[in-house]
Order: structure tokens, then C-alpha cells, then sequence
């Protein structure tokens, strides 16, 4: 399936992501002695009696959010590209049209050596988000939505634009679901279906959140009885060993690209989203979109830096050759 994705870069989409927004603050967690910590060592630094001293190594501040990165990676993909989100800040000067709701939030991740740790100061402007603020979402052929878990008003700001989104796939990313009210969740997937009457939807979410919602659904935590219970178009689950779906044609995995080693271990999945729409818009089936979305996220976990289309081959034909 990845000899496909060359050919979904020959071709580029009108893309419109929303919302959220973030000035995304990077720093590596080092011990006294300078050592870079794992998540487990400074858990045993914090309850034992060794020095509970530590340093922040700040290496990058960069603009963020799941729309803001997905935005980026389509972008990176030779997409037109409009975002909407809370972007006003020097740092979030973006190279594609943008429309600014207001102050982005700020994210803190501090990087283990194996995981991150994220604390978010919320912007109320992220957080304050209506059906207004979409009035002028453009026309796109393809649209990415996200942060559902962090903007109130998301579930209505879906069910407002059931009808207005006129294109080829919808990608919605809820975010880290796993805490929300169960009702809360039913009445996003009951939004997500009303948008689906008029524009194929797909859910993309991990393993984690996969069981989220089964449970607020009663259902088993797979994705074939979610997409059934949602009646959406198609459930992805994106994993750190393989991409899956359930969609109107059957099932589809796609193994990953293995990996050296990870620069990075949050972004990756707002980057699969993005590669995944791509695909979709320009005509795909859903294994060599999947693909492409892996592709995209593997390529951001191993070097830190979203990927161009150039780029994106060249990493396939190295894994190839392996």
C-alpha cells in the first residue's frame, strides 16, 4: 500500500482546519546531574530520598494545537490551505491563510525519554468557541476538525455546520476523550453522524480513546462496532504499530514504518489525520490514505519536522530498502 502513496502527492486539495490553537513550549526533564530523566526514574526521584531537584531544558517553542499541526502537514503536502484558530501571537506567523479567533493557549510538554508530559494554560478564546465563529469557514474539498475535548461549545458548533461542509472527507479528532461525561460523548457522536448525512466523516482517534467511546456507546471496543453504533462513515484508530479502519467497504490495517529512533512523541497523530484527508480528498482508498497518514506520522516522531511531499517518497523508498 505504500507504493500508492507516491501518487497521492502528485495531486493537492483545498484544505480547512479548526480550531483550538497554541504556542507549544518544549523542554527535556534532566535530574542534578544532568541526566536526561525517563517518566519512571523522576516518579522514584519525587517519592524517595534522593534530590528532588530538576531542570527544565527548554529546546523549542513553536506554534501548536491539533488543527494548527494538521494545517502545517497539509501545507507540507502542497495543499491550499485555510485555519482557523486562536493564533494571535508572533510566533504563530504561518505560512498559509489564516484566521485568528483570538489569544492562542500555551502548552508545556516536558519530554522522557519515554513519553511527554503536557500541562495546558487554556486560552479563554479556545475555550469560548461557538457556531458564530465559523461563519466564514470557507469552502474546501476536504476538512479537519479537532480539540472537542478542550472547546465547550465543539458538539454545537458540529451540529451548525451539518450541511455547510461541501467537500470530499471530513477527519475529526476529538482529542484525549478518556475523562469525558459519557453523555457528553454520545451527543458528539450523534453530531458527528448529523455531519455525516452530508459529508463522509471519519473519526480518528487512538486505542485509548477507541475504548471511550465504545464504552460511552456500549459497544465493544473495536472499530467496526463503533463506526456501526455512530453510523459514520468510517472509525480510524491510529497506534504506534499500525493504522486501522472500519469504514462503508469492510476493514483495512496498514503496518507502520518502523522507526530508529523518536524525536518526538506528541504531534505525530495530528499529522496522520492530516496525511489521511489528504488521501482521501484527492481520490484514494482508504489502505493507501492510512498509509500516507502513517507515513506522515512516522516521519514527524523520527526527525521532529513535518514532512513535504519530496521528503515523504524519500522516506518510503529508504524504509523500502530495508
Amino acid at each position: 500500500m505504500y507504493d500508492a502513496v507516491p501518487s497521492l502527492l502528485d495531486r493537492t486539495a483545498r484544505i480547512a482546519a479548526f480550531p483550538d490553537g497554541s504556542l507549544d513550549i518544549y523542554s527535556e526533564v534532566r535530574g542534578a546531574d544532568g541526566g536526561h530523566l525517563s517518566k519512571a526514574a523522576f516518579q522514584d526521584r519525587l517519592t524517595g530520598v534522593r534530590s528532588r531537584a530538576f531542570h527544565l531544558d527548554e529546546r523549542v517553542v513553536e506554534p501548536g494545537g491539533q488543527a494548527v499541526n494538521a494545517a502545517q502537514q497539509a501545507h507540507a503536502l502542497g495543499d491550499e490551505v485555510r485555519l482557523d484558530a486562536c493564533l494571535d501571537h508572533h510566533r504563530l506567523d504561518l505560512p498559509f491563510e489564516c484566521h485568528s479567533h483570538g489569544k492562542p493557549s500555551r502548552v508545556h510538554i516536558h519530554e522522557f525519554t519515554d513519553g511527554d508530559l503536557m500541562y495546558v494554560s487554556e486560552s479563554d478564546d479556545v475555550a469560548d468557541w461557538t457556531a458564530a465563529d465559523f461563519d466564514t469557514l470557507p469552502d474546501a474539498d476536504g476538512y479537519f476538525g479537532a480539540n472537542w475535548a478542550t472547546v465547550d461549545g465543539m458538539t454545537g458548533v458540529l451540529r451548525s455546520l451539518a450541511g455547510d461542509l461541501d467537500g470530499e472527507a471530513f477527519v475529526f479528532d476529538p482529542g484525549d476523550v478518556t475523562t469525558a461525561d459519557p453523555e457528553a460523548v454520545r451527543s458528539l457522536v450523534a453530531a458527528l453522524g448529523t455531519v455525516d448525512d452530508g459529508i463522509d466523516t471519519s473519526l480518528s482517534v487512538n486505542a485509548r480513546e477507541l475504548a471511550a467511546f465504545a464504552d460511552a456507546l456500549g459497544v465493544a471496543a473495536e472499530e467496526t462496532a463503533v463506526r456501526d453504533e455512530a453510523d459514520i462513515s468510517a472509525v480510524v484508530v491510529h497506534e504506534e504499530e499500525s493504522a486501522r479502519a472500519a469504514y462503508e467497504g469492510g476493514t483495512a490495517v496498514v503496518p507502520n514504518l518502523k522507526i530508529d529512533h523518536a524525536t518526538r512523541n506528541t504531534g505525530g497523530g495530528d499529522r496522520f489525520g492530516a496525511g489521511y484527508l489528504h488521501g482521501l480528498t484527492v481520490g484514494s482508498d482508504v489502505e493507501a490514505a492510512l498509509a500516507l497518514g502513517n507515513a506522515c506520522a512516522s516521519y514527524y516522531v523520527e526527525t521532529g519536522e513535518t514532512a513535504t511531499a519530496d521528503e515523504l517518497v524519500e522516506f518510503i523508498d529508504d524504509w523500502s530498502m530495508l
